[in-house]
This record gives structure tokens, sequence and C-alpha cells, in this order.
């Protein structure tokens, strides 16, 4: 029998469940709307529910809206891959979700965090509206602090696999070099890697091993989509003129190398000293 779920996902343009959620949504709101019709305060009631959308859509939105588009503008100029040498778990949802249920928090008990109808508050329940904005400052805390810690988390489990690979290849590497970033071939087997003085690579020409390529010998390097390989071209009079390395995906290795490349030539290029001192005669 023909399923018809996927044609009506097509018509309707999302999930059905989706539309299932909303039509659940429409009967609940129906069901509190013929609850209320005979209330006295029904019209009170539709005037703050206005109030409300009006609110949200020209007041909360837009300042929501812009505080994260700024804390993302802010997100792009801490240190990346590049500079922290593992990667980077992004820290957004980890600012947002904690952030989203501090300010809901706030607008539940604002009333009571600014303390206003204090003397009904009191005299219907007996005590002050003080602790509210002391315990909502910890729940906000408590909160960000969580999220603190499960981004540490993340971030460590993510760092695992670059660590791992470091540790495999730390007798190659120079003790003066530091380790930026590596390109696999496939999940945690390394095929080429990048510390700030040399490319490492996988060469498995006539037998795999290792081998060691300094910028100051690099002419350029190229990603060819097409056969999965990076091409490194060395300048003239180098101990290696060409090299093909295999990848799964080059990552961030394209925009470091070129990086690195640009500025070792800066720092290695060619000084005339007659120039710059001139003789004593001159």
């Amino acid at each position: 029998m023909h399923n018809p779920l996927p044609r009506l996902g097509r018509a309707y343009g999302a999930n059905p469940l989706h539309l299932l959620a909303l039509v659940a949504c429409f009967a609940l709101t129906g069901y509190v709307a013929t609850r209320l019709v005979s209330d006295p305060l029904v019209i009170r009631i539709v005037i703050w529910l206005a109030a409300a959308v009006i609110g949200h859509d020209l007041v909360l939105f837009p300042l929501y809206a812009w505080a994260d588009r700024s804390l993302k503008a802010v997100l792009r100029i801490l240190p990346s891959t590049w500079r922290n040498q593992t990667p980077v778990v992004p820290p957004l949802n980890y600012l947002r979700i904690p952030a989203l249920g501090a300010g809901l928090l706030l607008l539940l008990f604002l009333p009571g965090i600014i303390q206003q109808g204090q003397q009904t508050y009191q005299s219907a329940t007996g005590q002050t509206q003080q602790p509210y904005l002391g315990r909502w400052l910890l729940l906000t805390a408590a909160m960000f602090a969580i999220s603190a810690g499960v981004y540490a988390i993340q971030s460590r489990r993510a760092g695992a696999p670059f660590r791992a690979v470091v540790r495999q290849l730390r007798p190659l590497i120079k003790p003066h070099e530091r380790v930026i970033t590596i390109a696999y071939r496939s999940d945690q087997h390394a095929g080429a890697l990048l510390t700030t003085y040399a490319l490492y690579f996988l060469d498995d020409e006539d037998s795999p091993a290792w081998r060691r390529i300094s910028w100051a010998d690099i002419a350029n390097i190229q990603w060819h989509p097409d056969t999965d390989t990076l091409a490194v071209a060395g300048l003239p009079g180098a101990p290696v003129d060409h090299a093909t390395i295999r990848l799964t995906a080059p990552g961030n290795l394209l925009e470091v190398g070129h990086g690195l490349i640009n500025t070792t030539r800066i720092v290695t290029g060619p000084v005339d000293l007659e120039a710059t001192h001139p003789s004593p005669g001159s």
C-alpha cells in the first residue's frame, strides 16, 4: 500500500508531525477560548495577549536578535583552530541556552524581582519579595556554570583525536616546532600535519613513511577535489620538488598552509646587505 505521508509532507512543505502539532495547538487554543468567553476579565486578557505579542515583535525580538548578532561578531574574533591547536567546539549555543533560560525567568518573575506589589504579596503570603533577585541571580549563574561544564567536556572530547595523533607523531617533530593543525585520510588516521616550521605528510610511493618539508622550501600547495589529493610544489633547489598527499578532506590546511608560506617568505626573504649597509667610502 502506498504511503501518503511523503506526498503530504511535500504538499505541506514540512514534516507532517509539524502540521499535527499546529492542529493540536489550535485545538487547545479554541478550548481555552470557549472557557474564557463567559469570564468577566476576558477583555483584559485579550488586551494583555495583544500587548504581549506587540511587545515581543516590536521590542523584545529586535533586542535579542541584535544581541545574538553581536555575540556572533564577538565569537568570530576569538581564537580559532589556527591559534588553539585543537578543534574548537562552537560556543554559541552554550551561551544562547543559559541566556535564554535567564531571560525567560526574568520575564516570568519580573514583578517579584523588582518587588512590584510588595504589600499585596506580603499580605497574601506573609513573605517578602526580597529573595527573588538573589535566587534569579543564583539560577542564572548555575545555568551558565552547567553550560560551561558541558562545553568543556565537549571541547575535550573534540580535541581527543588531535592529541592522539600528536602523541603518535611526536618523535618525528622537532622540539622547537608547535603543531597547528592536522588533515586526515580517514577517521583518526592522519595524512598531513602542519607545524610552525614544516609540513609533515605520509608518503606511500615506495613504503609508507612520514616526510618533512620546511615552509621555506615550499612554493605552493593546492587541493584537487576530483582526486582528493593535495599537491605540494617545492621551490627550485629544494630537497623535495613536488609531492602528492592523499587526504579525505583538507579542513583548514590550505588556509593555514598559505599563511605559513607567505609568513616564511616575508621573514626569510633575500636582503641586499650592500644596500642595507653602505660601504664607508660611499
